[in-house]
């Protein structure tokens, strides 16, 4: 199934254009502003992609530059669960956290722990980020269940069990609306019955 992830809110006639063109989920992003800022999915847009027939993977990112410490991962698990909740998420859905930079995932381990304690057992921990990032994740960290792929910091390697690829950045699919193109292999978490 193609989506996208795009770092602004959607209007309907943009996401009545993604459905014709076959894109079938969108990721967005919470940041702890309950939707507010630019970049944050609010109700009034997921309740447009749910209409639409979109499923929706969350995505938590500040800066996406640590610092991977416990006390930032239990700030950002808080600041994400209060924003899903605000949403109306499903309990127990993955929302990813993004690791927007090359790091080596050993300096992970504190921060994701602090994610778990931050979430509070309402949402299940998921990761975005390198490769290496969501290979160390899904074989050492049991608490994760869904893993996003970026082709960036890679080098040129995709992880098969990923359950979303990223695999292309800053793709114009008409002026005005720059995205981010992703594959999913799995089931996307947030979607109405069809």
């Amino acid at each position: 199934m193609h989506g996208i992830d795009v770092g602004r809110k959607l209007t309907l006639e943009e996401v009545d254009f993604l459905r014709s063109r076959g894109y079938r989920f969108v990721a967005r992003y919470l940041d702890g502003t309950r939707g507010a800022s630019a970049k944050a999915l609010n109700s009034d847009e997921a309740a447009a992609l749910l209409s639409r027939g979109f499923g929706i993977v969350l995505v938590f990112e500040l800066g996406g530059a640590g610092p991977w410490t416990f006390g930032q991962g239990t700030a950002d698990g808080a600041a994400a669960r209060a924003d899903a909740l605000a949403l109306g998420y499903p309990l127990g859905a993955p929302i990813c956290f993004a690791i927007d930079e090359d790091v080596a995932p050993e300096q992970l381990v504190d921060y994701f722990n602090g994610v778990f304690a931050g979430l509070d057992g309402a949402y299940l921990e998921a990761v975005y980020g390198s490769w290496k990032v969501c290979k160390l994740a899904r074989e050492s960290y049991p608490a994760l269940g869904f893993f996003w792929q970026t082709y960036a910091w890679s080098a040129g390697a995709e992880y098969a069990p990923a359950d979303v690829y990223q695999h292309a950045n800053g793709v114009t699919l008409r002026p005005g609306l720059e995205v981010d193109l992703d594959i999913a292999r799995s089931a996307i978490p947030w979607r109405l019955a069809a």
